[in-house]
């Protein structure tokens, strides 16, 4: 009985496990921003957009600043990094970002695969 009740704790616990680090494919729209400039010094938009280049090309973490305030971590696809590496060189504009959002202890990590620079 202590065996089958173990069990069903151990697939109760990777069950919930699975529902923590859930992720999902999705688009979200907002401004590129380097993370080491906005979240210290609130750094952003047109004015900001030279040095936001600079910094996320010289390897500072980049993320997305949606309309509801919220930031996004952008994270490069392991298996091909290339739209990651295009939204460089927009870093103080606005895009539409797809990619695999996924969440873990209140941080929200979207791993790019497509982009599409705001007009």
């Amino acid at each position: 009985m202590k065996n089958i009740l173990l069990l069903v704790f151990c697939l109760a616990l990777a069950l919930g496990a699975g529902l923590v680090f859930a992720a999902d494919d999705v688009s979200m729209s907002g401004e590129i921003i380097d993370i080491a400039c906005y979240v210290p010094k609130g750094a952003q938009g047109e004015a900001h957009a030279s040095c936001a280049k600079s910094c996320v090309k010289n390897g500072q973490p980049m993320g997305l600043l949606t309309d509801d305030g919220t930031v996004v971590l952008l994270a490069a696809d392991h298996a091909n990094g290339d739209a990651f590496e295009g939204l460089k060189d927009i870093a103080g504009g606005s895009a539409e970002v797809s990619g695999h959002l996924a969440e873990k202890g209140g941080v929200k990590v979207l791993t790019v695969s497509a982009f599409k620079a705001a007009s």
